[in-house]
């Protein structure tokens, strides 16, 4: 019964995800005329403070526009590097509208430096982001996972956890898998949170309780 409720809620907290995911990306769209305007008015511009000015509005839109790209893509995926795209972003925007010094442009580097940093060794450290949120790269191996984290998955699958997610699809009769896609095996749930050119690089596993 807890089971089934847990299950209900997830469908409920994904459809919500869907519809304000949906409602972000249609107001986008009617954005991309007013930045077509905007652009139009950068070249009509008569000198050049006029031209600069203009210039930093349509960056600033433009960049209000990039961040909610990035807010469907970090909501749908939930994914670290989605996530840290979207604070870039965010930063780049912060430091157009409110950089009045040297001091506030300092800040606003540093803290872009800090995120690249962060997607540089963060999270691509397999053994971190196992710890943080429980997803492991496809291409660990099943031994390794049962073996340092305690896992009781299948061994006699596949060698990868990737390749065992698409066993285990196999099984299920799913066909085709992408982002997102749960599968349950054993006592185990694995999620597909990242593909790149349809492979697997990233899949969050949980223990079902």
């Amino acid at each position: 019964m807890e089971k089934k409720l847990k299950e209900k809620i997830e469908v409920a907290i994904k459809a919500v995800e869907i519809i304000i995911c949906v409602s972000i990306l249609f107001s986008l769209i009617l954005s991309i005329p007013i930045l077509g305007k905007y652009a139009i008015s950068v070249i009509k511009a008569s000198d050049f403070k006029q031209n600069y000015d203009l210039l930093n509005e349509f960056l600033k839109f433009a960049l209000l526009l990039v961040v909610g790209i990035e807010l469907i893509e970090m909501i749908l995926t939930k994914s670290h590097e989605a996530i840290l795209t979207l604070i870039l972003f965010v930063i780049a925007r912060k430091m157009l509208l409110y950089s009045v010094d040297l001091i506030d442009i300092l800040v606003g580097s540093l803290s872009i430096g800090l995120i690249f940093v962060i997607i540089k060794f963060v999270v691509k450290d397999d053994s971190l982001m196992a710890k943080i949120d429980n997803t492991y790269s496809a291409a660990m191996t099943v031994k390794k996972i049962k073996q340092d984290y305690k896992l009781d998955i299948p061994q006699d699958m596949s060698n990868t956890l990737g390749g065992l997610v698409y066993e285990i699809a196999k099984v299920e009769g799913i066909d085709e898998l992408k982002e997102n896609t749960r599968l349950i095996y054993g006592s185990y749930k694995f999620k597909i949170i990242s593909m790149k050119d349809g492979v697997i690089k990233r899949i969050r596993i949980e223990e079902l309780k």
